[in-house]
């Protein structure tokens, strides 16, 4: 705190406030502190002054989710150099409303030797109201908000440039045709299959994808214990492990409306 005299004899006072980057800090800490439990600016300030403290923060207006995940995607990146990077992306739940709500699609990258966290590679905050599944169909790619999973790939090729391999792993909803058509190049895609895709080496009458892994000898079984739930009682659900190369018919290039812009980024 400082003051200063303004001639008339009395004084004016000014209130130093620790600068945002101190309180961005603050903030992950607390997170890291918490484990994601109970994320409330009131269990994270932890106390009245740090919840002010926080509340500043979110509303302080040069702080915004650009200029953090850029932040987050340099030291990524500097982490990510020499490395087998293992890119993993999938969608959660923030406030679900009805058939619509906000969700968070996360874009995390791991050392894929240990599993250690490397850093955020990207992050987007969405806003999904009901709609219809035939109006969806009839839009570019770049209006759908399935263009997140294309996004979250390119993302990771220009983040993780410096690693020695990018493998980019997403869920079902991940497995549509523009993700395999527009893949950017040096980036290996691992994705849960949800389309019964036809393959090249088989006849158009023949079966496709799925049954053809289900014929593949079973290379080894894992049991994974499911807890019970609503309607639902608790079991132990076997899995069998089947592996073989399969070529999907040929894709058809795509294209996006607008040039992509290469924003990766080199090791130091």
């Amino acid at each position: 705190m400082a003051s200063w005299g303004i001639g008339d004899g009395s004084d004016a006072w000014a209130v130093w406030r620790p600068p945002a980057g101190k309180r961005g800090a603050f903030l992950l800490a607390r997170l890291v502190a918490l484990g994601g439990r109970g994320v409330r600016v009131r269990r994270l300030g932890g106390s009245r002054a740090g919840e002010i403290r926080l509340t500043r923060f979110l509303r302080n207006p040069a702080v915004t989710l650009e200029a953090m995940l850029a932040a987050a995607g340099r030291r990524t990146a500097a982490r990510c150099c020499g490395r087998e990077a293992l890119v993993i992306q999938d969608t959660t739940v923030i406030r679900s409303a009805g058939g619509g709500g906000e969700y968070l699609h996360a874009v995390l990258a791991l050392d894929a030797a240990d599993g250690g966290i490397l850093g955020l590679v990207d992050g987007q905050v969405l806003s999904r109201s009901a709609g219809r599944r035939g109006q969806r169909r009839h839009r570019p790619i770049e209006e759908k908000e399935s263009f997140r999973w294309l996004e979250g790939a390119e993302r990771a090729a220009s983040v993780c440039a410096g690693a020695r391999r990018i493998t980019v792993v997403s869920d079902r909803e991940g497995d549509i045709y523009e993700a395999f058509a527009m893949r950017p190049e040096g980036v290996d895609l691992l994705v849960r299959s949800a389309q019964d895709r036809s393959l090249a080496e088989r006849a158009a009458d023949e079966s496709a994808l799925f049954a053809a892994l289900e014929a593949l000898p079973a290379a080894a079984h894992a049991d994974l214990d499911l807890p019970a739930q609503p309607g639902r009682r608790g079991r132990t659900a076997r899995l069998a492990l089947r592996f073989g190369a399969l070529s999907p018919r040929r894709l058809r290039p795509a294209r996006r409306s607008g040039a992509a812009r290469d924003r990766r980024r080199a090791c130091p």
